[in-house]
């Protein structure tokens, strides 16, 4: 009698839910994970319904506790951190990448863009150089962290980048390498 071999289900973060066809955004990405034997969960999964005379509020904490739920019951968590609807990372994605980590999940972040997360601010807003910090600020005087990182430095875990190539940022360049990453984090198990 053999043992059965576990299945490994990975919450997808990231903010691929509002791409105009998110259906086949989820397509892909489990078709990546299918190839390395791991279950694709999408946010979507527990999509919810907005009920009659339902407040719009009242929708969307139903919706953050299916997503909460969907993440309990993952192993693992691989995260779109690229930017988005700006130079940073979803807002919802950071906060799901938080949660998964503090349940002790493994969170394997990538992002389809190679530029530093300086990079991309400074695309988007003119920094000055503090000559006395050496510290860059934005237009409103506050400092822009510049660790060299493609993310937060809250969102890039050097241990689980250990597991595969990360970019030259700290995060997987794409979703494949953390699929791959993902997939040598689980046979190492």
């Amino acid at each position: 009698m053999t043992a059965e071999k576990k299945i490994w289900r990975a919450y997808l973060a990231g903010p691929e839910v509002f791409l105009p066809d998110p259906g086949a955004a989820a397509g892909v990405l489990r078709g990546l994970c299918a190839r390395h034997g791991i279950v694709g969960v999408f946010p979507l999964d527990g999509a919810v319904k907005a009920q009659a005379d339902e407040s719009p509020a009242a929708h969307a904490a139903r919706i953050r506790a299916a997503n909460l739920d969907l993440i309990r019951g993952a192993d693992l968590m691989l995260a779109n951190a690229g930017p988005f609807r700006g130079p940073s990372a979803d807002d919802g994605t950071a906060y799901e990448m938080g949660y998964a980590t503090a349940l002790g999940r493994p969170v394997f972040a990538y992002t389809a863009t190679e530029d530093s997360l300086l990079a991309r601010t400074r695309a988007h807003f003119t920094l000055t150089r503090d000559g006395q910090a050496g510290l860059w600020r934005d237009p409103d005087g506050q400092m822009v962290e510049d660790f060299g990182l493609g993310a937060n430095l809250m969102l890039v875990d050097p241990a689980i980048t250990a597991w595969g190539t990360a970019g030259p940022h700290g995060l997987y360049h794409g979703a494949e390498a953390a699929v791959r990453a993902a997939a040598a984090w689980i046979a190492a198990q």
